[in-house]
């Protein structure tokens, strides 16, 4: 999943024609379009480039995440199922598939990074406030993705700018950060998103995204068994301690199913790059890279 700044030029459209990416990604910081109907033509316009199924992606949480088109309206939060779907029916008809929410974090208070963006403190509340916004998504017709797994409320850390290490047993987070997942993956989310986070419980020297026990415990514990995509790579988290293109064959080898790249095409470039060669030196079994395609290609039509 790429993102990319600016409009796109002639030289964008060929590049994607050869990679053939499998998903866009619309945010504010990248300025791709200011009106209704630029946004329209350019999501179809990435979308006439692909031979296959394009997912095309935005945030549009409510509060201070929205995306900036002024058909589009921002609720503020904590944002329920009616407003969501108010929400995702407009970025639907811009050409979106995707909403890349809802937040399932729950926060450890104001300090938290997530606050403002979280539906609470308490992991029972959360839950019961993160299914009917899966609904609500969903009755837009849109794809849901629940994040930042396995928990990014417990910090003040940003992974725009650095690792967050949260230093929480497994028996914590399956009491406190899991539950809203849960409830997530019971109304359907179609996604989740892993995020940047460094959870010692969960490995001594990757961050839980990177690290091979982590989405086993997705599919095990929390009983998801949707599309499991990678936050941006290029954030901080990741950009200040592994190169980009490895850490998204590293992602892809431990069961992630898709890279996202936010702003830059010549990274998406080189990790397309990387992928390919992992799989022709035998290092991305070509069985895993499938098995990640067959994900998508499972994903109900919007």
């Amino acid at each position: 999943m790429v993102g990319f700044q600016g409009k796109p030029s002639d030289t964008l459209l060929a590049d994607w024609k050869e990679r053939q990416f499998g998903g866009l990604l619309v945010v504010n910081l990248n300025h791709n379009a200011a009106t209704p109907a630029a946004m329209q033509s350019l999501v179809a316009g990435i979308r006439g480039a692909d031979r296959h199924r394009l997912i095309a992606a935005t945030d549009q949480e409510g509060g201070g995440v929205c995306i900036a088109i002024s058909s589009v309206p921002c609720d503020p939060m904590p944002v329920g199922q009616a407003a969501t779907t108010t929400m995702a029916n407009a970025i639907h008809q811009l050409g979106f598939d995707l909403d890349l929410g809802p937040v399932s974090d729950v926060c450890n208070g104001p300090s938290s990074i997530l606050w403002g963006r979280c539906y609470g403190t308490d992991p029972a509340s959360v839950a019961a406030a993160v299914g009917p916004v899966v609904d609500g998504i969903h009755a837009a017709h849109m794809l849901s993705a629940a994040k930042h797994f396995p928990g990014h409320g417990d910090t003040s850390v940003s992974s725009e700018t650095q690792l967050p290490q949260i230093n929480e047993s497994l028996a914590s987070l399956r009491a406190r950060d899991w539950p809203p997942f849960v409830a997530a993956a019971q109304h359907g989310t179609d996604f989740v998103l892993l995020g940047h986070l460094y959870y010692p419980a969960i490995n001594a020297t990757h961050s839980a995204d990177l690290a091979p026990a982590t989405i086993p415990l997705l599919r095990s514990e929390i009983g998801f068994k949707g599309v499991v995509i990678s936050d941006d790579m290029e954030m901080g988290a990741i950009t200040n301690s592994t190169p980009v293109a490895l850490a998204a064959v590293q992602f892809l080898q431990n069961g992630g199913d898709m890279v996202m790249i936010a702003h830059h095409l010549e990274v998406a470039d080189s990790v397309y790059d990387a992928i390919l060669a992992a799989v022709q030196n035998g290092t991305l079994p070509r069985s895993r890279l499938d098995q990640a395609v067959a994900a998508l290609q499972a994903l109900p039509q919007t």
